[in-house]
C-alpha cells in the first residue's frame, strides 16, 4: 500500500508539471488564436469536433483499459487492441466523411463539410495510437508521459499559431489538433517501441471488459458532449464560438489540475480492487487533493474572469465571461466524485452505463426547459440558461456518483461529502475578501501591464486567504491525517529532491 501511494504520487507529480506545462502551451495558444480569429471561427470548430466526439463515443471499444485490468497481457492482447482501434478509426473516418454533407446542410454552413472531412483523418490517424502505451500506466511510470503531452502541445501549438498568422482562418485550429495528434502517435512508438500486426485472436476477452464501458461513454457522450450540436442548432454561430472559446479555456485551465490525480486513480484503484477498505483509504485521499486544489481556482476563475478575458483577448470576448464561470462551477463540482476509475477498477463498468442512461433522462429536459423559458431574452441570455441547467443536472450526476461509490467502495455519503466541507468554507471566506478587496480597490489602471499587476495582486492575496482559512479549518477539526497533510508531504517532497538535485549538480 505504501509503495503503490508513494508511485502514484510521483506518478500524479509527473502527469501534473506535463499538465500544466502542457496546458500552459494549449491556453498561450487559445488566447493568440483568439486575437487573431473571431468568435465565429470558434464557433464552426465547437460544432465539428462535437460531432466528431459524438461519433467516437458511440464507436468507443476502451480496450487499453481493459489491457490494465488484464493480470498478464501477452503480445498478442496488444496486437488485438492494436487491430479493433485501427478498424475503428476507419469505420469513424469514412462516416465522418459520409456524414459531413448533411450536417453542413442541416447547420446551413458549408465550411463544416471540409472541417468535418479533415478532422476524420485526425480520427484515423489517432486509431494507430501504439497500446502498449498503457504499460507505462499499469506499472505506474509517467515521465514518458511527461515527454509525450510537452511534445504534442508544441508542436500544435507552433503549427495552430503558424497558420493563425499566415491565413487568419480557423483552420488554425484544425491544423493545430492534427499536428498534434500525429505527433502522439508518432512518439508511441519511439517510447515503446512495438511493430504491430493485425490479428482479432482475443477480440472477445478485450471487448467484454469493454463493452458497458463502451456504452456508458456514449451515453456520457450524449450527457455533455453533445452540447455544442444541440447548442448551435438554436443559436447563432458567433454565439456558438462563445460557448467553444470559454469551454476551451476552462478545460484547459482545470486539466492541469484533476487530470494529474484522475490519470492516476485507475491503475492505482486496479492494485487494490481485492481490498476494498484501502480501495475507500485510497480514493478518500485522492479526491480529497482534487477538492482542496480545485475549489479555491475554481473560485478565483468565477470572480477574477471578466478582467482576465479583458486583458488576455480584448472586450469582443467579453460575452463568454459568464460561459467561463458556470464551467468553473461545474469542474469544482465534478471535483467531487471520481466514479470511473474506481467502478473500472471493481469491473463494474455496467452501473457506469445506468448511471449515464438516468442522467440523460433527467439533464436535456432540464437544459431544454431553460433554453425553452429563456427564448424570448435573446440568444445570450438562451446560451446562459442552457448552461444554467447543465450546472443543476451536474449536481443531480454528482449526489447520483456518490451513491455507486458508496456501493463499490463502501464509503459513506457523509464522508464523500465531508471532503468539501473545509475546502468550501475557505472558499467562501477567500470570495468574502475578493469581493471586498475588488469594492475598495476596483480595476482603475489603464495600461494592460497595470490591470495584469493588479489581478495579479488579487489573486495572490486570494491564494494567502484561502491557505491560512485551511489551515484555521484544519487545527479546528482536529489536525486530522487528511488531504492537507497529504499534499503538504507531496510539496515537501518535491522541494526537498529539487534541492537535492541542485546540491549535486553543482
Amino acid at each position: 500500500m505504501g509503495e503503490t501511494r508513494s508511485r502514484l504520487m510521483k506518478g500524479a507529480l509527473w502527469i501534473a508539471i506535463g499538465r500544466l506545462l502542457a496546458n500552459a502551451l494549449g491556453l498561450i495558444s487559445t488566447l493568440i488564436l483568439a486575437r487573431i480569429l473571431v468568435p465565429e471561427d470558434f464557433g464552426l470548430v465547437a460544432i465539428s469536433t462535437a460531432f466528431m466526439a459524438i461519433l467516437t463515443s458511440i464507436t468507443d471499444m476502451p480496450v487499453s483499459e481493459a489491457l490494465i485490468q488484464h493480470k498478464d497481457p501477452k503480445k498478442d492482447h496488444f496486437h488485438t487492441a492494436f487491430t479493433i482501434s485501427a478498424i475503428r478509426g476507419a469505420i469513424i473516418g469514412l462516416a465522418m466523411v459520409f456524414c459531413a454533407g448533411p450536417v453542413a446542410q442541416f447547420y446551413g454552413d458549408e465550411r463544416l463539410r471540409e472541417i468535418l472531412q479533415v478532422l476524420a483523418l485526425g480520427v484515423f490517424l489517432l486509431s494507430l495510437l501504439n497500446p502498449r502505451l498503457i504499460l507505462f500506466q499499469r506499472e505506474l511510470v509517467f515521465h514518458q508521459i511527461f515527454i509525450m503531452q510537452i511534445s504534442e502541445k508544441a508542436v500544435g501549438f507552433i503549427a495552430a499559431v503558424a497558420v493563425a498568422l499566415i491565413y487568419q482562418s480557423y483552420w488554425a485550429l484544425i491544423i493545430g489538433a492534427l499536428a498534434s495528434e500525429m505527433t502522439r502517435v508518432l512518439l508511441s512508438y519511439v517510447l515503446r517501441p512495438f511493430l504491430p500486426r493485425f490479428t482479432l485472436l482475443h477480440w472477445r476477452e478485450l471487448l467484454s471488459f469493454s463493452i458497458w464501458l463502451t456504452l456508458g461513454n456514449c451515453a456520457q457522450a450524449l450527457n455533455w458532449r453533445a452540447n455544442p450540436l444541440v447548442y448551435g442548432a438554436v443559436l447563432p454561430t458567433n454565439f456558438m464560438g462563445l460557448y467553444g472559446f470559454g469551454n476551451r479555456v476552462t478545460g484547459v485551465l482545470f486539466d492541469q489540475l484533476d487530470q494529474p490525480i484522475r490519470q492516476t486513480l485507475y491503475p492505482a484503484f486496479s492494485r487494490l480492487n481485492s481490498d476494498i477498505p484501502a480501495l475507500g483509504r485510497a480514493y478518500l485521499r485522492a479526491q480529497g487533493i482534487l477538492c482542496l486544489v480545485v475549489f479555491p481556482f475554481a473560485t478565483a476563475i468565477i470572480f477574477l474572469a471578466a478582467p482576465l478575458v479583458t486583458i488576455a483577448v480584448g472586450d469582443k470576448w467579453l460575452l463568454a465571461v459568464p460561459v467561463i464561470q458556470i464551467q468553473a462551477m461545474m469542474s469544482a463540482a465534478q471535483s467531487m466524485v471520481a466514479l470511473q476509475p474506481i467502478a473500472m477498477a471493481t469491473d463494474n463498468t455496467k452501473k457506469l452505463f445506468y448511471r449515464s442512461v438516468r442522467v440523460i433522462i433527467v439533464r436535456w429536459p432540464i437544459v431544454g426547459i431553460a433554453i425553452w423559458v429563456a427564448w424570448p431574452f435573446g440568444p445570450n441570455n438562451v446560451l446562459i440558461a442552457a448552461m444554467l441547467g447543465s450546472l443543476v443536472a451536474t449536481a443531480v450526476n454528482v449526489v447520483w456518483n456518490m451513491t455507486l461509490v458508496r456501493s463499490i467502495a463502501e464509503i459513506p455519503l457523509r464522508n464523500q461529502l465531508g471532503l468539501g466541507l473545509r475546502p468550501v468554507l475557505a472558499c467562501i471566506a477567500t470570495a468574502l475578501v475578493l469581493s471586498g478587496l475588488g469594492t475598495m480597490l476596483p480595476m482603475t489602471q489603464s495600461s494592460l501591464i497595470g490591470q495584469f499587476l493588479q489581478l495579479l495582486a488579487f489573486a495572490f492575496a486570494g491564494l494567502a486567504c484561502y491557505a491560512i482559512s485551511i489551515a484555521i479549518l484544519w487545527r479546528v477539526h482536529g489536525k486530522p491525517k487528511s488531504a492537507e497533510v497529504d499534499l503538504t508531504e507531496m510539496i515537501v517532497g518535491f522541494y526537498r529532491k529539487l534541492q537535492k538535485r541542485l546540491k549535486m549538480q553543482s
